[in-house]
C-alpha cells in the first residue's frame, strides 16, 4: 500500500497544472537570475565568477526560503485534501495502515516537491550555456557545483519545512495553520538575521536559521575571491551542525505526526469538551406553528448594517483563531529581537529614540505583508472552505459588500496590530529610560506610509485570489509578485509609474521629520491606490458567486454585476489614476530629465568617450574662493554669487579653461575679467570650454565671476536630494560649485558596465605613486592646492548657517539671517555649508573655542563628544604638531547619511553617528572615538595633504584611525580595546572577501574603506604595540613637520605618498622588527594562530602553572586572495584571562613570545586563577579564525 499511495500522489500531482507552473516559475526565476542584474543580489566582485559554487549555493538557499509557499502548497494539503473533498470517511474505513497512508502521502508529495525545486538548479545550469553570458565571467561548467548545494542545502530545507507543513495539515486539518507555519519560519529566519549584528551572536544565529543561509554566509564570510571561486560549501563547522539540526527536526516532526495522527473522521480535541446542558424536549404541534409575515427591506441602511455586521464578524473571527494569535506572538518575538539588536558600530547599541524604533518597526513590514498574503486568500475562500458558500451567495447581499467587508476587516486587523506594536515600542523606550515617545510620529508613520503600502498589496492580493480561483496558487502568485516588486529595478523597470508600491516617506529624521518626502508620497500613493482600486472593482464583479467558478463564465456575467455605484467609483478612481499618473509623469519626464540606470550609464560612458582627451590638459588652479550663498531650505533651493581667482601654476600659457559641474546647475553668469568666448558646451555633461583671447601666462591669475542657482525642479527632484532640506542642509563645494577640468569620478568603474558600453576595464582606481599628475594633485582634487577662503551665507530666520572659517559678523535682514565667515590662512579647497535650527554647547580648551551645534533633545552624548575634542587636541598637539586653528566646531546633520566629515576647523556629524548612541560600561565610546578620528583629519588631511595616488587613504584615514585609537586607548580598558579591534578585524576580513576589484596592500590602497579604515587600524595599532607608541608618534611628528602644507608650491614640489611615510616608520623600527613593515604595510600577510590545549595546575605557593600548546601559520596572499604559506620567526602576544571583582574578563598576563615552528608548547606562571588563555588575544594580527585563538583553561 505504501507504494500505491506514493504512486497515487505522484500521478495526482502530475495532472495538476500547478505542479508544472511551480516548476516553470522556479526555472524562469533561475534564468532571470543569471541573465539580468538580479545576479547582483549576491555580493560579487569582478574577480568572483558568476557561477562560483558559493553563489549557486546561496541562490538555491534563498529560493528555498522565498518560495516556501510552494512547499506549503504541495506538502500541506497532502492529507488535508481528503478532508476538503469529503473522502476521509471512505479512506479511513478501508483496511489501510497509518504508516502506509501518512508516509505514502508524504513521500509522494516530497518527491514531487524535489522535482519542482530542481527546476531552479536546472535553470541555473542551463544558464551557463546561454549566448548572452560572458565566458570571462564564468568558471568551466561543473555539474557538481549545482547538485551539491541541492543535496546539502535545499533537500534538508524541504524535508524540514515539508514535514512542518505536512504535520500542520494532517494534525489540525486547517489550511490556515499551514500558512501560520510559513510566517513563523519567516520570523525565525529574520530573528537569525538580527542576531548577526553582534559578532558573538553569529554562532547562535547560524544554528537557529531554518534555511541554512545564515550558517552558509558565516562559513564563507572570510573566504577570499579566489577561495569563493574554488571551494564548494564544506559540510563542517556550524553549517554541518545547522544541517543536522534541520534534518533531525524534520524527522522528529514526521515521527510526532505519525504518533499523533488519528484515523477518526472527527478530529479529537486536545481539551476535554464541555458537556452540553440537557434541554427539555419541546413538542410542537402543527397547529401551534405561526409563520411570520416577512417583508424584505433592501435599502442603503440595510446594506450599511450588512457591511458593518460582516466586517465585524470577519475581524472577530481572525482574532479568535489560535493560528493568528500564534502569528502575533511570533511578530512580538521578531520585534524584541530587532529592538535588542539595533546596532550601530562595533556592536554598540543606539538609544531607543522614536527614529530608531521606527527602524525596528520597519522590519515588521514584511511580516505584515506575509499576513496580508495569507489572510487575503483565507478570507476570499472562507465560505467555500466551510462549504457555506452556496447558502451565503444566495443571500441578498451585494457583491461589493461581501468582498469589501473582508478587505476592511483585514485593514482593521492591521490597524490593531499597529496600535499593539506602537504600545510595545513605547514600553521598550520606557524600560530603557527614554521618555520622549513622540506618539504623533508613530501614528503618523504607521497609519500613512505603512498602512498605504499594506492596503495596496492587500487589494492586489484579493484581485489575484479572485482571478486565479485557487487558494494555494493565488498565494504562490502573490508571494511571487512581492518578490518581483522587490527586484523590478534590477530588471530594468525603474520608472516611478511602474514601481508598484513605490511611494515612500523616506527615512525619518528627528531634525527634518519627513521633510520634502511627504509630497511625492502623497502623489504616488494616490496613483497606486487608484490603480489597485480599479483592480479591486474588477475582483468585485468577477468574484465567485454560486456554482459558476470558471473565469470565462464570470466574465460573461460581469455586465450584470457592474452596478451604477461601482461604475461611478470606477470612473472616479480612473480620473485619480490618470490625473495623478499624468502629474507624476510631468514631474518625472518634463520638469526633470528622466534617465534609467542603463541610460545613465550610457551617458557616463559617452562623457568619457567625448571628454577623456581633456583629462590631463594643463589648467589653472583655484587660489581664492569668495562666495555669497543664499539658502532657502523651505523651498529647497540655493542661489550663489561669487568669484574664484585662478592661477596658472604650470610652465606654459593656458588659453582654454574647462569648467565642470557634478549636478544640474543653472549657470546664470560665468565671466572672466579679461576678454573670452564660450568655445564649446556639452550641456548633458555639464562641461564647458572657455577660450581666453589672451593666454594666461605662467604665474598669472584671472578672476572668474559666476552666479548660479540650484533648486528642486519637481517633487521627485534628485538634484537637491537630501543635501538641501527643510532643517539640516549639508553639502560640500563639489556638490554644486564650479570645478576645473575633467572629473574622473564621473566615469564608469564597474568592469561589466564599461564593457557593455564599449569601454575597456579600468584596472586601477588611482594613479601609480610615481605619476606626475597624481603627485601634483591632492585627495581633494586637481583644481586647487591651498586657497584663500571667505563665504557669506543667508538662511531662514530661525536657522544657523555654518561654513569653515571664523565668524566675522552675523545680522538679520528681510526676515533672513546672515553669517559671514573667512579664514585667516590658506586652507584646502574642501568646504561645507550647513544650516539648521540648532542648540549650541560651547567650551574652551587652552584658548581654543569648542562648539557643538546639535538638535534640541540630542544632548545625551554631548559631554562625550566635547571630551573627545579636548583629549584629541591635547594628544595630537603634544605628539604630532600644534593645532593650526583657534576654534573647532561640530554640527549635527540629518541621518540620511551615517558619517562624519572633517573640513577646516569644522566637522558635520550625522545624528545617527554619535548623538543617539547608547554607550554602556563595556562598550567602545564611539562618539568619543569618531570625534577623535575627525579631529585627526585636522592633521592628516588638512595640515599634511597627501598626493592623489595609490595609498592616499593610508595617509589620511589610517593615520586618523591610529590617532583616535591612541586617544581611545587611554580612555577605556584593554578589554574594551580588544572588543574594538575584533570588530575592526572582522570588517577588514569581510571587506577583502567582497572586494570588487583587487585587494591592495595597505600602502597601495585605492579608496578601499575596509583597508584604510579597518586594516589600517589593526596594523598601526600593532606597530605601536611592537615598537612603542612613543617611537611611532615621533616618526609621525617628523613626517608632519617635513610635509606640512607640502605641494607644488612648496620646496618639496609635490604631495607626500605612503613611501614617504614608510621611510619614517622604518627609521623608527628596530632591525629585529623590520619584518613588521613588510607584513603590515607592504604585503597582504595573514596568520592562522590557534590554541590547541590550555591546561593549568595550582602550585604550592598559590600560583598557577599554565601549559599551552599553540599552532601557528603565516601566509602571503596575492590581490585575488590566493595564499602561500611562508616561514615565520615572529613575536606574538600570549595572554591569560582571569576575572575581576565584577565577574568580567580581565587580562592577568600578556607578553610576547617568539614563534618559529608550526607547533610550540609554552609554560607560563600566573598569580591568579586562569580561566582562558591563548595567542594574540587582543587581535593585533590579521587572523582569519580568531575564534580558536583563546581557549578555556582546564585546571587539573
Amino acid at each position: 500500500m505504501l507504494l500505491e499511495f506514493i504512486r497515487f500522489e505522484i500521478n495526482y500531482r502530475k495532472r495538476r497544472p500547478a505542479t508544472w507552473i511551480y516548476f516553470l516559475l522556479l526555472f524562469v526565476t533561475a534564468i532571470l537570475f543569471v541573465t539580468t542584474e538580479l545576479k547582483d543580489i549576491v555580493t560579487r566582485s569582478e574577480q568572483i565568477k558568476e557561477n562560483a559554487p558559493f553563489i549557486i549555493a546561496f541562490l538555491q538557499g534563498i529560493v528555498s526560503y522565498f518560495f516556501c509557499m510552494i512547499t506549503s502548497a504541495v506538502m500541506g494539503v497532502a492529507v488535508l485534501r481528503d478532508f476538503e473533498y469529503n473522502t476521509e470517511a471512505l479512506m479511513f474505513s478501508n483496511p489501510i495502515k497509518k504508516f502506509d497512508y501518512l508516509m505514502g502521502r508524504f513521500i509522494g508529495s516530497f518527491l514531487v516537491l524535489l522535482f519542482i525545486f530542481s527546476g531552479f538548479w536546472i535553470g541555473l545550469a542551463i544558464g551557463d550555456f546561454l549566448p548572452n553570458r560572458k565566458a570571462e565571467n564564468l568558471l568551466p561548467f561543473n555539474l557538481l557545483h549545482f547538485i551539491q548545494p541541492f543535496f546539502v542545502l535545499v533537500i534538508p530545507n524541504l524535508l524540514f519545512t515539508g514535514a512542518l507543513f505536512f504535520a500542520a495539515g494532517a494534525l489540525t486539518r486547517k489550511s490556515v495553520m499551514i500558512y501560520t507555519q510559513g510566517i513563523i519560519l519567516f520570523v525565525v529566519y529574520n530573528i537569525a538575521q538580527q542576531l548577526l549584528f553582534k559578532i558573538d551572536n553569529r554562532e547562535l544565529a547560524s544554528y537557529i536559521d531554518p534555511f541554512g543561509i545564515t550558517s552558509l554566509n558565516t562559513t564563507i564570510r572570510y573566504w577570499s575571491p579566489a577561495e569563493r571561486n574554488m571551494w564548494m560549501i564544506p559540510l563542517s563547522g556550524t553549517f554541518l551542525y545547522n544541517r543536522l539540526i534541520v534534518t533531525g527536526l524534520g524527522l522528529i516532526i514526521l515521527a510526532i505526526t505519525y504518533w499523533s495522527f488519528s484515523f477518526n473522521v472527527v478530529k479529537s480535541s486536545l481539551f476535554k469538551p464541555k458537556k452540553s446542558k440537557k434541554q427539555e424536549e419541546v413538542r410542537i404541534k402543527p397547529e401551534n406553528v405561526v409563520i411570520p409575515q416577512v417583508q424584505q427591506l433592501l435599502n442603503n441602511n440595510t446594506y450599511l448594517r450588512q457591511f458593518g455586521s460582516l466586517t465585524t464578524f470577519y475581524y472577530r473571527t481572525i482574532f479568535k483563531e489560535v493560528p493568528f494569535l500564534t502569528i502575533i506572538i511570533s511578530g512580538f518575538a521578531l520585534f524584541i529581537a530587532t529592538v535588542g539588536n539595533t546596532q550601530s558600530w562595533f556592536g554598540v547599541g543606539t538609544l531607543p529614540t522614536t527614529a530608531n524604533m521606527l527602524g525596528a518597526l520597519g522590519i515588521l513590514e514584511f511580516f505584515y505583508l506575509a499576513i496580508a498574503v495569507t489572510y487575503a486568500g483565507e478570507l476570499v475562500w472562507k465560505e467555500r472552505t466551510v462549504k457555506f458558500n452556496l447558502i451565503f451567495d444566495s443571500m441578498p447581499i451585494p457583491d461589493f459588500i461581501g468582498i469589501f467587508s473582508k478587505f476592511l476587516s483585514l485593514v482593521l486587523v492591521f490597524c490593531t496590530l499597529f496600535v499593539f506594536f506602537i504600545g510595545l515600542s513605547v514600553l521598550a523606550q520606557a524600560v530603557q529610560g527614554y521618555y520622549d515617545f513622540q506618539l504623533s510620529v508613530y501614528f503618523g508613520t504607521l497609519f500613512s506610509s505603512t498602512l498605504v503600502t499594506i492596503i495596496e498589496f492587500l487589494l492586489f492580493f484579493f484581485f489575484i485570489q479572485v482571478i486565479v480561483n485557487d487558494k494555494f496558487l493565488g498565494i504562490a502568485i502573490s508571494v511571487g509578485f512581492l518578490v518581483l516588486t522587490a527586484v523590478l529595478s534590477l530588471m530594468g523597470v525603474e520608472h516611478p509609474l511602474l514601481q508598484f508600491g513605490g511611494q515612500s516617506l523616506g527615512q525619518y529624521s528627528d531634525m527634518n521629520i519627513y521633510g520634502h518626502f511627504v509630497t511625492p508620497f502623497s502623489w504616488m500613493s494616490s496613483y497606486w491606490l487608484a490603480f489597485v482600486m480599479i483592480l479591486f472593482i474588477g475582483a468585485t464583479i468577477l468574484s465567485v458567486r454560486g456554482a459558476d467558478e470558471l473565469l470565462a463564465t464570470r466574465m460573461a456575467a460581469s455586465n450584470h454585476r457592474f452596478s451604477r455605484p461601482l461604475l461611478m467609483v470606477a470612473i472616479l478612481t480612473t480620473i485619480v489614476l490618470v490625473g495623478a499618473g499624468g502629474y507624476i509623469f510631468y514631474n518625472t519626464n518634463f520638469l526633470e530629465t528622466y534617465r534609467s540606470s542603463k541610460n545613465e550609464k550610457k551617458l557616463r560612458a559617452d562623457f568619457e568617450k567625448t571628454l577623456k582627451k581633456y583629462e590631463n590638459a594643463p589648467q589653472p588652479k583655484i587660489v581664492e574662493s569668495n562666495l555669497k550663498v543664499e539658502l532657502y531650505p523651505s523651498k529647497r533651493k540655493m542661489e550663489t554669487e561669487g568669484f574664484y581667482y585662478l592661477k596658472n601654476k604650470t610652465q606654459k600659457p593656458i588659453q582654454d579653461i574647462y569648467i565642470s559641474f557634478t549636478a544640474d546647475v543653472n549657470v546664470e553668469k560665468l565671466t572672466f575679467n579679461q576678454p573670452f568666448t564660450k568655445q564649446k558646451e556639452w550641456k548633458d555633461f555639464q562641461f564647458t570650454i572657455y577660450h581666453l583671447q589672451k593666454a594666461l601666462a605662467p604665474q598669472d591669475s584671472v578672476k572668474m565671476d559666476f552666479k548660479l542657482a540650484v533648486g528642486a525642479k519637481s517633487f521627485l527632484s534628485s538634484v537637491t536630494g537630501t543635501n538641501i532640506v527643510y532643517n539640516g542642509t549639508f553639502f560640500n563645494n563639489s556638490s554644486y560649485f564650479p570645478q576645473l577640468g575633467y572629473i574622473e569620478d564621473a566615469e564608469l568603474s564597474d568592469k561589466d558596465d564599461r564593457e557593455d558600453n564599449g569601454l575597456k576595464p579600468k584596472e586601477d582606481r588611482l594613479p601609480n605613486q610615481n605619476d606626475p599628475h597624481g603627485l601634483s594633485s591632492n585627495l581633494f582634487g586637481d583644481d586647487a592646492d591651498l586657497i584663500r577662503f571667505a563665504m557669506t551665507i543667508g538662511t531662514e530666520s530661525d536657522q544657523i548657517a555654518i561654513a569653515p572659517g571664523y565668524l566675522q559678523k552675523s545680522w538679520n535682514a528681510n526676515n533672513r539671517r546672515y553669517f559671514s565667515y573667512s579664514m585667516d590662512q590658506p586652507m584646502a579647497n574642501f568646504y561645507s555649508i550647513v544650516s539648521a535650527r540648532y542648540e549650541v554647547k560651547r567650551e574652551k580648551w587652552n584658548g581654543i573655542n569648542l562648539e557643538i551645534y546639535y538638535h534640541k533633545g540630542h544632548d545625551r552624548n554631548l559631554d562625550r563628544i566635547m571630551n573627545g575634542m579636548k583629549k584629541a587636541l591635547g594628544y595630537y598637539s603634544k605628539n604630532f604638531s600644534p593645532f593650526q586653528y583657534k576654534q573647532m566646531r561640530i554640527m549635527e546633520f540629518p541621518r540620511y547619511a551615517s558619517f562624519a566629515q572633517s573640513f577646516a576647523n569644522t566637522v558635520p556629524f550625522s545624528e545617527s553617528m554619535g548623538f543617539v548612541m547608547d554607550i554602556q560600561k563595556d562598550d567602545p565610546d564611539i562618539p568619543f572615538y569618531v570625534t577623535a578620528h575627525e579631529l585627526g583629519h585636522q592633521w592628516w588631511g588638512h595640515q599634511v595633504i597627501e598626493a592623489n595616488v595609490k595609498g592616499n587613504g593610508m595617509l589620511s584615514e589610517s593615520l586618523s584611525e591610529y590617532s583616535a585609537l591612541m586617544v581611545l586607548k587611554n580612555h577605556v580598558s584593554t578589554e574594551v580595546m580588544q572588543k574594538f579591534m575584533k570588530y575592526n578585524l572582522d570588517e577588514y576580513l569581510y571587506g577583502r572577501a567582497t572586494e570588487r576589484k583587487k585587494e591592495q596592500p595597505l600602502y597601495l590602497c585605492e579608496n578601499q574603506q575596509y583597508i584604510h579604515y579597518n586594516k589600517g587600524s589593526v596594523c598601526l595599532y600593532a606597530l605601536q604595540d611592537y615598537i612603542g607608541e612613543e617611537k611611532v608618534n615621533q616618526a609621525l611628528s617628523e613626517y608632519a613637520k617635513d610635509w606640512k602644507y607640502a605641494g607644488p608650491d612648496n620646496p618639496k614640489k609635490r604631495y607626500p605618498t605612503t613611501l614617504d611615510l614608510l621611510s619614517y616608520l622604518k627609521k623608527a623600527t628596530p632591525d629585529s622588527l623590520k619584518y613588521l613593515i613588510t607584513d603590515l604595510f607592504e604585503t597582504i600577510t595573514l596568520y592562522e594562530n590557534k590554541t590547541d590545549i590550555a591546561t593549568a595546575k595550582k602550585l604550592k605557593n598559590n600560583t598557577y602553572e599554565i601549559t599551552l600548546k599553540i599552532s601557528t601559520e603565516k601566509s602571503r596572499a596575492d590581490k585575488s586572495g590566493n595564499q602561500k604559506v611562508i616561514s615565520m620567526n615572529d613575536w606574538i602576544d600570549v595572554g591569560v584571562y582571569g576575572k575581576d571583582a565584577a565577574g568580567n574578563d580581565k587580562l592577568i598576563y600578556l607578553k610576547k613570545h617568539r614563534f618559529n615552528k608550526k607547533e610550540q608548547t609554552l609554560k607560563l606562571t600566573v598569580k591568579e586563577e586562569p580561566l582562558k588563555a591563548g595567542i594574540d588575544p587582543i587581535h593585533k594580527l590579521i587572523d582569519k579564525h580568531i575564534i580558536d585563538n583563546v581557549k578555556k583553561v582546564s585546571i587539573e
